[in-house]
């Protein structure tokens, strides 16, 4: 089995999402590339070829996307969902907290794939963490990230798409601190104190958690400067201590002094290419305009829903834990995501995490362009038993 030529695929969907937010929101475009990123999987991935063979999901009957089979995010843990490319991938991730059930998903990249991670990762950091910034310019903030370097941790796609982020879009390189919350917390502390130039700190929860527990623990507590500002992504699952968010808003807000308008939440997996984002900076930007730089981030701006956005070059479904169909907006389920930018390995992943896709109502109160995927709400992950459809599924693709 021989897959088509790649390289013209991968130059039109690095085209598509080099636009950005511009890129065409409308289905067409969409659809149009999303049923050949599925001619090439169906060709190219003898496991998902059988999967979709199963279903008859072959590529001359397909005509929307809506009708790719979605391959449940358990199966990243079972099968090498990888056609090969190249002698060697480029790089693997893996999941973080799953060890405890078992070996850890595994997403392969070639050389090409990673080139469209990282094309996909660009532009959405930019307009939803740096909203601010001109095109072609770099930020002034100074980087501090709460984690490894990229060459540390070669297995997380979080620090990757850190690393990619801090070198591309930002003029001061980016300060590490691996354990934030012990041993390296006094060099943290004194950079934050130190510090006149504002700050982008880059973190988890799980570390961001450990840092603000030790400053209230030695009360202390610092003004950072005007634009300073906090992206964090999930990292408590597994854990014991479950890390409330609202909660952990006050705290940034009191131990740094920055408002939870100006912190963003990041959500992302390792099994996609593509992340969203919550837009509450963006909001704030449009609220202040030119002057978010020099504004106060402890400020009075008005928080919007925390609803997360993606890119034009995805789509997010919300599915029924039972039947896997999917539900109306407002309707709580499972998150399916369809992410052009996953053309080295599978284009729809079926997750386990609970969401809600945005009402009408909710659209309403957003200030972000549209961009064809529908914002959600993330809940958090679904009970063993909720899933039933998921591992079903993820058993089904191992056979095949």
């Amino acid at each position: 089995m021989h897959a088509p030529d790649a390289v013209e695929l991968d130059s039109d969907l690095a085209r598509f999402c080099a636009l950005g937010l511009a890129a065409p929101p409308d289905d067409a475009a969409f659809n149009a590339l999303a049923l050949r990123v599925f001619s090439w999987q169906y060709e190219a991935l003898a496991s998902y070829h059988g999967y979709c063979q199963r279903r008859g999901a072959l590529p001359q009957r397909l005509r929307h996307w809506t009708e790719i089979p979605a391959v449940p995010a358990q199966a990243f843990k079972d099968v090498r969902l990888w056609a090969g490319e190249g002698d060697a991938p480029a790089a693997v991730f893996r999941t973080s907290g799953t060890t405890a059930e078992g070996r850890p998903g595994e997403h392969y990249m070639s050389a090409a794939a990673l080139a469209l991670y990282d094309a996909s990762l660009l532009p959405m950091f930019r307009a939803f963490v740096l909203p601010e910034l001109a095109e072609g310019a770099r930020s002034t903030l100074a980087p501090l990230v709460l984690g490894p370097s990229p060459a540390e941790a070669p297995h997380s796609s979080l620090w990757h798409m850190v690393g990619v982020a801090t070198r591309e879009l930002f003029a001061h390189a980016p300060r590490f601190f691996p354990d934030a919350g012990g041993a390296d917390f006094a060099a943290l502390w004194a950079a934050l104190e130190g510090g006149e130039r504002p700050v982008c700190l880059l973190t988890t929860d799980l570390a961001l958690d450990g840092v603000l527990a030790l400053a209230h623990e030695r009360a202390l507590r610092v003004a950072l400067a005007p634009g300073s500002r906090v992206m964090h992504t999930g990292g408590s699952k597994g854990r014991r201590r479950s890390i409330e968010v609202d909660e952990l808003y006050v705290r940034v807000r009191t131990a740094l002094g920055i408002a939870p308008a100006w912190c963003v939440n990041e959500y992302g997996m390792t099994e996609l290419s593509s992340q969203f984002y919550d837009e509450t900076l963006r909001r704030a930007a449009t609220a202040t305009g030119a002057t978010l730089h020099r504004g106060d981030p402890a400020g009075a701006v008005d928080t919007p829903p925390r609803l997360k956005h993606g890119p034009p070059w995805t789509r997010v479904l919300v599915a029924d834990p039972q039947t896997l169909e999917p539900v109306p907006p407002g309707m709580p389920g499972l998150l399916r995501f369809y992410d052009l930018a996953n053309r080295g390995s599978v284009l729809c992943v079926q997750t386990e995490d609970l969401g809600v896709a945005a009402t009408d109502e909710e659209l309403e109160l957003t200030s972000a362009p549209a961009t064809g995927t529908r914002p959600f709400r993330v809940l958090g992950r679904a009970p063993g038993s909720a899933a039933r459809g998921c591992s079903l599924d993820a058993g089904e693709i191992v056979r095949a």
